[in-house]
């Protein structure tokens, strides 16, 4: 319970006043505010994302290989997509991968260095209670064929509950070509996960 209480208090208190003072890249910025509006305020509770992008009005994405990117293809289990508003002339998007059902924001340009200095920052609330362990489960650099990628995965486990969330990161070096199907540079997701079945 605490660390649920934690994720909320975290996204009421970043949207205020954090975050402005760390970015100096706007998409990087916007990407993590959706982010934390979306995934991380309705804590990654697939039901609650869902109501929102309807009462939001979000539009669906239902391109085949847009959609494949960004939900996924596993058989048997739907996952959604949707587009999000854009400040500029870049794309940003809200998904539910199917079957993990990870609530994940994605973006066509954003500076991966701020985005994952905004993304770190994400954790070190919960780094502060001694009921929480933040644990870095991935961290790498490595080429592909579009260029260099990053990959970044935490999870913050409650030690009682042995509930928690994994966070995961995803970066390429240039706008747009990071993901095949469609353009994107970096993603931020966010699942629940229990400590006892991993």
């Amino acid at each position: 319970m605490k660390l649920l209480r934690w994720a909320a208090l975290w996204a009421c208190a970043v949207l205020g006043s954090a975050v402005p003072a760390v970015a100096a890249d706007y998409n990087a910025e916007v990407a993590f505010q959706f982010f934390s509006v979306t995934c991380v305020r309705r804590l990654a509770i697939p039901d609650e994302i869902r109501a929102w992008a309807r009462a939001t009005r979000l539009p669906a994405i239902v391109e085949p290989n847009a959609l494949n990117t960004f939900v996924g293809a596993t058989p048997g289990a739907k996952g959604a997509a949707w587009t999000l508003p854009s400040p500029n002339d870049w794309k940003f998007t809200l998904s539910i991968r199917a079957g993990t059902q990870t609530c994940a924001v994605w973006a066509e340009s954003a500076d991966p260095a701020i985005a994952e200095e905004l993304f770190r920052k994400l954790l070190t609330g919960a780094t502060n209670s001694s009921s929480n362990t933040v644990t870095t489960d991935e961290d790498q650099s490595f080429p592909t064929a579009t260029g260099k990628s990053r990959l970044l995965t935490m999870s913050v486990i409650n030690d009682k509950s042995t509930e928690g969330y994994q966070f995961t990161f995803m970066a390429g070096d240039r706008s747009g070509s990071f993901f095949s199907g469609a353009p994107v540079q970096v993603a931020m997701q966010m699942t629940r996960v229990d400590a006892k079945k991993k």
